[in-house]
């Protein structure tokens, strides 16, 4: 059975698409000069929230992803990416000194980045500070040892160790945000 989108259902009990399913590029791409950030933010439960233009980022401890395979969601591999330069994401959430409640709070925080195309990704606190994942979460602003074009605004993002890379690849980063889930209890 095809939904609206004209992909195979395949079943799910809630009706939905596995990424199987999803048809790659049938999303448009947005590119444009209106996109581009300048800076991007960091709030929300942090002591000192932020605002970071490539200026303030290159003058923190570097990052380098090399040899990063671009995967879609999919798992369709659409090409190689010779480096990114950045910051680590945990870093930055460093600099901006994270609110933690208490010894448990690490299990209910979580990081959105948001950037001016729509698209975003979200991250827990342990992904970050306490996986593989956050020693490749990087807020980049170089390409292949060039600044970041048009098509990616001078800020962007890349979680190099991710299995499919493209899906938290986000061009024209500009927020950061720090929130805690509601407990079950509370």
């Amino acid at each position: 059975m095809a939904d609206r989108t004209g992909c195979a259902s395949a079943g799910t009990a809630w009706g939905g698409m596995t990424m199987k399913d999803m048809m790659p590029n049938t999303k448009e791409k947005i590119y444009g000069a209106e996109y581009v950030t300048r800076q991007v933010t960091v709030s929300g439960r942090v002591n000192q929230p932020l605002v970071l233009t490539v200026d303030d980022l290159r003058k923190m401890e570097g990052a380098e992803v090399a040899g990063l395979t671009m995967i879609c969601g999919t798992g369709r591999k659409k090409g190689v990416i010779d480096s990114y330069r950045g910051v680590l994401l945990s870093a930055v959430l460093d600099r901006a000194d994270i609110i933690l409640r208490e010894h448990h709070s690490p299990n209910w925080t979580y990081v959105t980045l948001a950037s001016s195309d729509g698209h975003w990704a979200l991250f827990s606190w342990h992904e970050i500070f306490n996986s593989p994942v956050g020693e490749r979460a990087v807020v980049v602003f170089e390409r292949n040892g060039l600044p970041l074009d048009e098509k990616e605004g001078e800020i962007g993002f890349i979680s190099g160790n991710d299995g499919r890379t493209g899906p938290r690849r986000l061009r024209y980063l500009r927020h950061i945000g720090v929130h805690e889930l509601a407990r079950p209890e509370e």
